[in-house]
């Protein structure tokens, strides 16, 4: 397991070159390459604690931690890609990449969820907590999923909403405003389910993903005077942010993803990611996360060597993530055919009258 974690460190550093745009720093590009790069860490985070389950070696808790930094990275990439994305190509294209995004994603965690269901859970289960998990409703069901590792499918959903939401909602503010309300209002919701995870000892459940979704919201809305503050103060921004990933990953796991998002800032003044196969894994990274239990469930009973598991794992998961991007893209296609078909048809109707 160690091998794995060492290349994890060394391969990413390949990927990286000299930052010559200042207004360029996180681009499409870099930040699709870094979700490439973080999917291999909640990879490797979950293929080793599903085969070291009792471990409790210091090299698990790297596995652990690392692979809860990353999906609360990934999360932070999210909102500032959304926000970016606004800022590129206006209102309606921001609109229509939430919803499409919330249709897509249920549309093919379903589906999963189905797969999952028909192969290893038929008849199991009892009709209320079948319909439930495969419907994503996990809220209702005591936190009992179909897909173990696809509870970030109906938490990036519920954020999409809620900041889609707030932005029907503060209709006449500024742009800038109202992404700053989003922002406060999950930081309030995380807060929130924080205090009820001490109060009722559930863990803390998505408290770290919403927290670091609001930080890449406030992130992209002050995107140019929070990057020239951190290549002004870059050395010392490069220190603190270092040491807030160390404490924080072994103290406080929450600390350490958001001193990692802003440790990410801070490099992006200088570097940037650029490696096609990393950009590859980034647009596939969505078929990484959802597959990663249906692959363990089918493997587990086959191999026993550790390191020929994982490798058939990682090969299984990113053959089957593949052929879930095709997929991906037509669904994306003929959710924006029938939104381009009713906006024609409405547009139609008003010109008649």
């Amino acid at each position: 397991m160690i091998i794995f974690f060492i290349l994890l460190l060394i391969v990413p550093c390949f990927f990286i070159k000299k930052q010559t745009d200042s207004k360029s720093v996180m681009n499409y590009n870099s930040t699709t390459c870094l979700k490439g790069i973080l999917c291999l860490f909640v990879m490797f985070h979950n293929l080793a604690l599903d085969y070291y389950p009792n471990d409790d070696s210091v090299l698990r808790l790297i596995a652990e931690h690392s692979g809860g930094v990353a999906v609360g990275l990934f999360f932070f990439l999210s909102a500032y890609g959304i926000i970016r994305a606004y800022q590129e190509k206006g209102n309606k294209f921001l609109l229509k990449l939430i919803f499409v995004n919330v249709i897509k994603l249920y549309i093919i965690s379903v589906a999963i969820n189905l797969l999952i269901y028909f192969v290893y859970f038929q008849g199991a289960l009892s009709t209320q907590d079948t319909v439930l998990r495969i419907l994503n409703l996990d809220i209702f069901n005591n936190f009992n999923r179909m897909n173990r590792h696809g509870w970030f499918i109906p938490t990036i959903i519920g954020m999409y909403l809620i900041f889609a939401l707030v932005y029907y909602l503060c209709g006449k503010l500024k742009t800038n405003k109202k992404f700053i309300i989003a922002g406060v209002i999950l930081s309030v919701i995380a807060i929130g389910l924080r205090v009820a995870a001490i109060i009722f000892d559930n863990g803390g459940m998505y408290t770290r993903e919403i927290t670091a979704f609001a930080t890449g919201t406030i992130y992209a809305t002050f995107y140019n005077q929070i990057n020239e503050f951190f290549k002004k103060y870059f050395w010392w921004c490069f220190g603190i942010t270092l040491i807030g990933m160390i404490v924080g990953f072994f103290t406080y796991e929450p600390l350490s993803t958001h001193a990692a998002a802003l440790f990410l800032i801070t490099l992006a003044q200088k570097v940037c990611w650029e490696n096609k196969v990393a950009y590859f894994l980034g647009k596939i990274c969505l078929g990484v996360y959802l597959f990663l239990y249906f692959s363990t469930l089918t493997l587990t009973s086959y191999v026993n060597n550790p390191y020929l598991w994982m490798l058939l794992n990682a090969g299984f998961i990113l053959e089957l993530s593949i052929i879930l991007y095709a997929i991906e893209i037509l669904i994306k296609k003929i959710i924006k055919f029938f939104i381009n078909k009713r906006n024609a048809t409405n547009k139609n109707k008003i010109s008649i009258s």
